[in-house]
């Protein structure tokens, strides 16, 4: 962990490398990346590790949005302590735009929150899903890099939104009912897609070789499915000052930047960051053969 740190201080200094104004310059131009957030069940901390995520890659120049696609259930908010106004049904629905709806957050996030009330809602089709997701895409300038939180479990909004994501963060803890339920979103993922490239993030570990261990299991689950790329995005410590922060609504990148789950955090946001190469890579070959199949059917 202490290497990988070492890396991500690095990755920072070079991000604010040749602004007068201490790393205050406009960011640099990203390729576009809409990222599903998914676990197999609830529980396991995907909407904190969005959160927290989402203002630690904004220390490398990125321009981030979180959309809470948990409808009914949305907890963004909560977490950020915001009290919306408007709400991503609204822009479901068309009674709003996206501009209206979005607030911003610590660091510069732009949020889009979801309704709360303690019930799911699914009255909304797919193709309302769809064009949110694509005109999150007209508004690149807002925001390159577009983490989807969607409800844990295998209900019909989550895998709407898993099916319009360009990549799909795989979230579980090493409880082994945890990791069963996430080899269904796995499952699921090769039945709804044609190709998914999957980043398995392991929460709530207590070493390095506890994440191993459940890294290892779902490579072991997964290699039957041909078109998912399982790639191991990183793993968070459990920390008992996450659920501190929580409490007192506030992202613990912030509120403890030096707890475990805090470096652990910017470790993973520095790799993702330097990841942008290899994304652009395979967006060009999905690209690719997409066109190749349109001509020859």
């Amino acid at each position: 962990m202490q290497d990988q740190a070492e890396q991500a201080r690095s990755i920072m200094d070079q991000s604010h490398e040749g602004s007068g104004d201490g790393g205050a310059a406009a960011a640099p131009a990203h390729p576009q990346r809409i990222l599903a957030v998914c676990s197999g069940k609830g529980g396991v901390g995907k909407s904190s590790f969005t959160v927290n995520m989402g203002i630690a890659l904004t220390r490398f120049g990125h321009r981030v949005m979180l959309l809470d696609a948990d409808l009914g259930m949305g907890n963004i908010d909560l977490l950020l302590g915001m009290t919306p106004k408007y709400n991503v049904t609204h822009i479901l629905s068309g009674k709003k735009d996206i501009q209206e709806v979005t607030l911003t957050g610590p660091s510069g996030i732009k949020v889009l929150p979801a309704n709360s009330g303690g019930k799911r809602v699914s009255r909304f089709e797919f193709e309302a899903k769809k064009q949110l997701i694509q005109g999150l895409r007209e508004h690149a300038d807002i925001a390159d890099t577009v983490f989807v939180d969607v409800g844990g479990g295998l209900d019909d909004n989550a895998i709407h939104f898993l099916k319009l994501a360009d990549e799909v963060i795989l979230m579980t803890t090493p409880e082994p009912t945890a990791i069963m339920d996430s080899y269904g979103i796995v499952k699921l993922l090769a039945q709804e897609r044609d190709e998914t490239v999957l980043r398995l993030l392991v929460n709530m570990a207590s070493d390095k070789y506890d994440a191993q261990h459940v890294g290892s299991t779902m490579e072991m689950l997964t290699k039957q499915f041909m078109n998912v790329t399982l790639r191991e995005m990183g793993w968070i410590y459990n920390d008992p000052l996450v659920p501190r922060a929580v409490r007192q609504q506030q992202p613990f990148v912030l509120l403890y930047p030096a707890a475990r789950a805090a470096r652990s955090i910017t470790a993973i946001a520095a790799r993702f960051a330097d990841s942008e190469f290899d994304f652009m890579a395979e967006r060009g070959l999905r690209g690719w053969i997409q066109k190749m199949r349109a001509l020859f059917t």
